[in-house]
């Protein structure tokens, strides 16, 4: 299978592998990581009938679900929509 385009995300998800202590998985920061991700999506011009306001609000958690929660759903359909138009997520 050939990919009709590529772009290039995985640098602006939050790291899980740091030197410097835990992981701030606070709303704002997953919320700016993700605001990130959706100007790159845009500006891409590949995710044309995809939800991109979905990624600039981010709930804050409710308890059982974490902002982290919601942004990682968010990605998987990302990369479903992404499988669907052959684009390589990198």
């Amino acid at each position: 299978m050939s990919w009709n385009a590529e772009v290039k995300v995985k640098h602006l998800f939050v790291d899980s592998d740091t030197e410097n202590g835990p992981i701030d998985e606070s709303h704002e920061t997953v919320q700016h990581h993700m605001n990130n991700v959706a100007d790159v999506l845009r500006a891409s011009g590949k995710f044309i009938n995809f939800n991109i306001a979905a990624f600039r609000t981010i709930p804050q958690g409710d308890g059982f679900f974490t902002p982290v929660d919601y942004a990682n759903k968010l990605l998987d359909r990302m990369y479903d929509y992404a499988d669907q138009c052959r684009i390589w997520i990198r």
